[in-house]
């Protein structure tokens, strides 16, 4: 009988092991992961878990004994310590030892280290993990808490957002120049930006933090230009970097900045499939020969793709890359692979808001951004679907229907 060893207890490693006896595989799966909680969503936890707003049955899915059901072998608080392609054998940390037909890497991402004296102080949270997550929810539990926020990108910014919907001070503090510029483009992380301080985020951008401050935990910290940032919990959310080690370990080919698969998730090495963050996957939808996207939809396709190709032979992932990012009453909703530099053409009303910025490049639709402007939203999926790229103008105009144009 054959065995698919999954490492990595994500988003990514629990689809590729639920969908596996979906699609009708009826070999041994074993599911691996280092955290001793089961499988989770993470999308929730910069947002309603730290707030207390989350049913953790709701987030905790499937239920655990839905893998003893299926025939899942879960093994929790589990690593990876070595592993053999040639032998295609891996050793765990509880000392056993698995053979396998097929391995699923799907180790995902850990946080990015950070020179910042003071970040292991009591107090000092990151928000990469449930455990994380629910300690954050224990000190907002009590009453108005001041949260300094080290990192402008969509994990700080969500976290900034939900405490100051529920009550908290948030300072969100950013060495680059412009919060979530890179990912979003400068004219629509602006836009953001003023979304969040409308709703009471403080922002403090282009200075770098140098300590945090506090003797027995963390008080607050000090920035570059010497201001200080009272706080009673301080939040690191200063990005994240793909876990490789098993990959390469193995002897997989790289690029973009992970790992190199095709549209099947097939990495270099026979028999080796890489999912979700770390995976470097071609997309028809970008320029590039192999894009890297850290999203949870993203993650789940990959999954369910390796699945069928390990079940069937058959599966690819052609998805049009999307995301979400809930910060406070908005959510920002992604199409698309958008480049910083790309022309925006706006639709809709910003001061609401509910609108759509469109991303061009030479003329031409790559991705849109939709917030409160579902209608919208639909019509450029359709869109893409069709192949079809409406002028400017067209694509400005609130009474040009996107859905009609692409029905041609």
């Amino acid at each position: 009988m054959p065995i698919t060893l999954i490492v990595g207890g994500g988003m990514a490693g629990r689809a590729a092991a639920l969908t596996l006896r979906r699609v009708g595989y009826q070999g041994e799966i074993i599911l691996v992961g280092d955290e001793t909680t089961p499988p989770y969503d993470r999308p929730p936890l910069s947002k309603s878990v730290i707030v207390g707003k989350a049913d953790l049955d709701k987030v905790i899915k499937p239920a655990l004994a839905t893998y003893a059901e299926d025939g899942i072998d879960l093994r929790l608080g589990v690593a990876v310590t070595s592993a053999d392609a040639a032998a295609k054998t891996a050793t765990l940390s509880d000392g056993s030892e698995v053979a396998w037909d097929a391995l699923v890497i799907a180790t995902g991402c850990a946080p990015r280290e950070v020179p910042i004296p003071g970040l292991d102080k009591p107090g000092v949270f990151r928000i990469t993990r449930l455990d994380e997550a629910l300690a954050i929810q224990e000190v907002l539990s009590s009453g108005p808490k001041r949260l300094a926020v080290i990192g402008g990108g969509f994990i700080g910014m969500e976290a900034a957002a939900a405490a100051v919907a529920h009550g908290h001070t948030a300072t969100v503090l950013e060495a680059a120049p412009e919060p979530m510029a890179r990912p979003l483009g400068l004219a629509v992380a602006e836009r953001v930006l003023r979304w969040a301080t409308d709703r009471g985020v403080e922002v403090r951008a282009g200075v770098g933090v140098d300590e945090v401050l506090g003797d027995d935990r963390a008080s607050g910290v000090r920035l570059a230009d010497g201001d200080i940032i009272d706080a009673d919990l301080v939040i690191c959310a200063i990005g994240q970097v793909p876990r490789l080690e098993l990959a390469r370990l193995l002897g997989c080919e790289e690029a973009a900045g992970g790992i190199k698969v095709d549209t099947g998730m097939h990495t270099s090495v026979d028999g080796v499939y890489a999912v979700g963050d770390i995976a470097a996957f071609p997309s028809k939808w970008a320029d590039e020969d192999r894009i890297r996207v850290e999203h949870a939809g993203v993650a789940i396709g990959h999954g369910q793709t390796a699945a069928e190709q390990i079940a069937t032979g058959e599966g690819m992932f052609e998805d049009l890359p999307t995301f979400w990012s809930d910060q406070g009453d908005i959510t920002l909703n992604m199409v698309g692979v958008p480049r910083p530099e790309d022309e925006i053409v706006w639709r809709g009303d910003q001061a609401i808001p509910a609108c759509t910025a469109f991303y061009l490049r030479d003329g031409k639709l790559r991705a849109a951004m939709s917030v409160g402007d579902m209608k919208t939203l639909r019509g450029v999926r359709k869109l893409f679907a069709a192949g079809v790229s409406p002028t400017a103008e067209q694509l400005a105009d609130p009474d040009a229907d996107l859905a009609a144009l692409a029905a041609g």
